[in-house]
């Protein structure tokens, strides 16, 4: 039984994960937690492997489950990595994005960005940042209902272009404008009912802080852009405008720095190929294994 690239990408990214924790050890504080829920995750992960050559006979929604399953997978990883991060790189460096920030443009983006903050735009901007956890999901739902090969295709490049934006905060972890340059804003956002609402949300929900180099919600929202250009282009002009507006938040609301943003533009249009050139040789293996066989 040999598992499909997704699972086999998630089990090894769960093996290392596990290691890191074990050499971390003595850092963290709830290794064993950390490897509980680790282990939870590899066993679901494996439920996978043993329905998939099962699935025809599986009810529908059982059926949905198997493609979509990276829905809940991903966030909980998520979830883990703060403590991580923490042990393995030491304190934040928003330093040296401030600086990157400061070399490329003379200011502090976000200070400068104050003077055309406005109770209406901070409202329509937070809104634009929460599309952020609707769009990959939507264009996966497009091909669900159009093309299962395709929906399998885009999970699994979707899937590797967030763990490469994760492997990115452990090179250079990072707390965002919001809190490295909260002295230097005197122009609050959260002055509705609707950004104090996302805000406070999202601050309460996020437990991995250092989530800023690159951003995640750039290469997501680009990852899209270029897989619905490919392979959906009606989709695609729907969703450019959100998309654009999706990465102006990111540092409008102060979660990122420019240069955040601009490493997520170029990580994405390494990873997104990279991805795609993996699963295809993934599954031309598979089935010449099974030709053979």
């Amino acid at each position: 039984m040999r598992p499909r690239p997704l699972e086999t990408l998630n089990l090894a990214t769960l093996a290392v994960l596990s290691t890191l924790t074990l050499v971390l050890w003595r850092r963290l504080p709830s290794p064993g937690g950390l490897l509980l829920r680790y282990s939870l995750m590899a066993a679901a992960v494996l439920i996978v492997v043993w329905l998939w050559p099962r699935e025809r006979k599986l009810p529908s929604p059982i059926r949905v489950l198997l493609d979509f399953y990276p829905t809940a997978f991903i966030p909980v990883l998520y979830e883990t990595l703060g403590d991580l991060i923490s042990a393995a790189r030491g304190p934040a460096r928003d330093d040296l994005l401030i600086a990157a920030d400061r070399a490329l443009f003379g200011v502090d983006v976000t200070v400068w960005m104050q003077r055309f903050v406005r109770p209406g735009l901070s409202t329509f901007f937070y809104l634009a940042y929460t599309t952020y956890y609707f769009l990959a999901l939507a264009l996966g739902v497009l091909f669900w209902l159009r093309d299962k090969a395709t929906l399998r295709r885009y999970i699994f490049t979707l899937t590797f272009v967030y763990l490469v934006s994760y492997a990115g905060y452990f090179v250079l972890p990072a707390l965002g404008p919001r809190s490295a340059l909260a002295a230097s804003h005197t122009v609050p956002l959260e002055t509705t009912a609707v950004s104090r609402a996302i805000s406070g949300t999202l601050d309460e929900l996020e437990d991995t802080k250092f989530d800023v180099f690159p951003s995640g919600h750039t290469m997501v929202a680009l990852t899209v852009l270029l897989v619905s250009f490919r392979r959906a282009r009606d989709f695609f002009w729907w969703v450019l405008p959100i998309a654009v507006c999706l990465v102006i938040s990111t540092v409008y609301c102060r979660y990122h720095y420019v240069v955040d943003v601009i490493a997520g533009a170029v990580l994405a249009l390494i990873a997104m190929p990279v991805g795609d050139r993996i699963y295809d040789r993934w599954v031309n293996s598979r089935q010449s294994a099974v030709a053979s066989q």
